[in-house]
């Protein structure tokens, strides 16, 4: 009996998938300091990493963002400095977006400087930015169990939900927003229309980073865990990278799809990446 061709395609498919694994292609000199989020520049070919560089919510004015070159040369190690705490980070029409503490800071790309800051009031901790294809911000509070958006100039509070267990990496898209809970680590599919949680994967323990693998699945980090796990489209889950030995984070990654590129910050001195081959 022969398979009917769109089944057999999709077979070969997930077994393609199943036999990818992330190969380790380069680390960085160890000048980072505490990095914890990568964001591509696909215009300038260039990376921008968070450091943190000193204890997580002192206001301290020790935080900066670094570039590097896509083969893991630091570009500039302080290319933006003045931040307290820099977290997650999204990128949209040469503007950097950092979560910083109680504040969004926005960064001109092209100028190199902060031109605009978003207080959100409330705010104790945001850790996470992921930004949609018209340009809505989505920032997560892990300490108050709270989602913000910024639509325009607008700041609000966009969900606030008893599911959401200190709400860590974000990937908006175009109908969704997926959620990761680090304390409980489960992986959330949030509808923008109706905001009905729904579960899509658990148990990544201390999920942290959340990205597109460039084609319907995703990239998921552990952070104190060191593990980096690949998600289908139904959400069905396979660890492909374990770091734990090595005591490595695995912090906010970032995926270059074009060259198949995963950056892993390690919240310590130094930037990996691996291929997805």
């Amino acid at each position: 009996m022969r398979l009917p061709i769109l089944t057999l395609l999709l077979s070969l498919g997930a077994l393609e998938s199943f036999c990818q694994s992330l190969t380790r292609t380069w680390s960085t000199d160890t000048l980072f300091l505490k990095p914890e989020s990568a964001v591509y520049d696909i215009k300038k070919d260039v990376i921008y990493i968070s450091n943190v560089n000193g204890d997580f919510l002192a206001r301290d004015n020790n935080g900066f963002i670094s570039t590097i070159k896509t083969d893991g040369k630091i570009q500039t190690l302080k290319w933006i400095t003045g931040l307290d705490n820099p977290q997650g980070m999204g990128l949209y029409q040469n503007k950097l977006y950092v979560a910083d503490i109680d504040r969004v800071v926005q960064i001109n790309v092209d100028q190199a400087k902060i031109e605009h800051i978003y207080k959100i009031e409330g705010a104790v901790f945001l850790n996470d930015v992921s930004i949609d294809r018209k340009g809505d911000l989505y920032v997560s509070d892990c300490r108050t169990n709270k989602i913000h958006r910024i639509s325009g100039d607008k700041v609000e509070t966009w969900l606030a939900d008893s599911l959401l267990s200190v709400p860590n990496g974000l990937l908006a898209l175009d109908d969704r927003v997926f959620v990761l809970n680090m304390k409980n680590g489960l992986v959330y599919s949030v509808d923008k229309t109706t905001k009905k949680l729904s579960g899509f994967t658990s148990g990544i323990t201390d999920c942290d980073g959340i990205v597109s693998d460039g084609k319907d699945g995703y990239f998921v980090s552990g952070a104190w865990q060191g593990s980096i796990y690949h998600l289908n489209a139904k959400g069905e889950k396979k660890l492909i990278l374990d770091l734990r030995n090595e005591k490595v984070i695995t912090a906010d990654i970032a995926y270059l799809p074009q060259q198949k590129l995963l950056i892993i910050p390690t919240l310590n001195k130094t930037v990996i990446a691996y291929k997805w081959n």
